[in-house]
């Protein structure tokens, strides 16, 4: 992912190594400290940021994965131990456990596989997430109405529901609100400008020839994979090595929900 980074820091490298002896960069340089605190500022704020994001979408996973498995332990014990409410809890907690698959597919825009869409086969092959949803409060109203639960089971079906509403708003939220392309773009060129002018201080630092390339590579590629380890990081929900692992979040609330042996455990292994 930083290839191409990496390569136009050595061609920077490269040709400040040749333009230091034909231009005067002593006058530049001297700012050179000063602007190092202000991009240090900068960065550390960013990638502060950008963690935050990572973190927060962390947690609202976390959330996902504790409803799940709460809305499956409160249709445990509302359980009236008949053949139709024995129907509408299994139906929901394969809804549940498709709820999430689909919320998987729709943040990191990949398209669902057939197995989760035949998971409930009663429901249309593109119903979404917030359809899902939808659904499964449509199980709640029914089960209410013929008094398969009391009011009490109701409502914390229903507050289960709304904490999952909650969650996946909050990382739709994650998905669709990035860092302001201006910003990021702004902090890249600050970052680039300051490790060119470290290259410019190589000779007067003592470091001529081959060694002072190897330095100002160094340098320059320290400041530039900070910047960039910011960007990654601030896009949790792509299917990417800095992402969160989805499959990993939807596979343990299959287990806790439908079962271990359940085959849609295998699908992202």
């Amino acid at each position: 992912m930083l290839r191409w980074d990496l390569l136009a820091v050595l061609i920077v490298a490269l040709a400040m190594m040749f333009l230091a002896k034909k231009l005067p960069f002593q006058t530049v340089a001297q700012i050179v400290p000063l602007m190092g605190v202000v991009v240090s500022i900068f960065i550390g704020f960013r990638n502060s940021s950008a963690y935050n994001r990572w973190w927060e979408a962390r947690t609202l996973w976390g959330a996902v994965i504790a409803n799940s498995k709460s809305i499956s332990n409160a249709l445990v014990a509302l359980d009236n131990c008949t053949e139709p409410m024995a129907v509408a809890m299994e139906r929901m907690r394969r809804r549940v456990v498709r709820f999430a698959w689909q919320l998987r597919s729709e943040l990191s825009e990949i398209p669902s596989p057939l197995e989760i869409a035949m998971l409930t086969p009663e429901d249309p092959t593109d119903a979404t997430s917030k359809d899902m949803l939808t659904y499964l409060s449509a199980d709640i109203r029914i089960m209410s109405n013929e008094e398969w639960i009391d009011r009490q089971g109701r409502s914390l079906l229903v507050n289960l529901m709304t904490a999952h509403n909650l969650a996946a708003g909050g990382l739709d939220r994650i998905r669709n609100q990035p860092i302001p392309r201006p910003y990021a773009l702004f902090i890249r060129i600050v970052a680039w400008l300051f490790a060119i002018m470290v290259c410019t201080r190589m000779d007067s630092a003592g470091h001529e020839g081959m060694l002072g390339l190897i330095v100002g590579v160094l340098v320059m590629s320290l400041f530039i994979i900070a910047e960039r380890l910011g960007y990654f990081i601030e896009k949790p929900l792509t299917n990417s090595p800095f992402g969160l692992d989805m499959d990993r979040f939807c596979k343990s609330i299959t287990i806790q929900v439908l079962g271990k042996d359940h085959p849609l455990t295998c699908l992202c292994q």
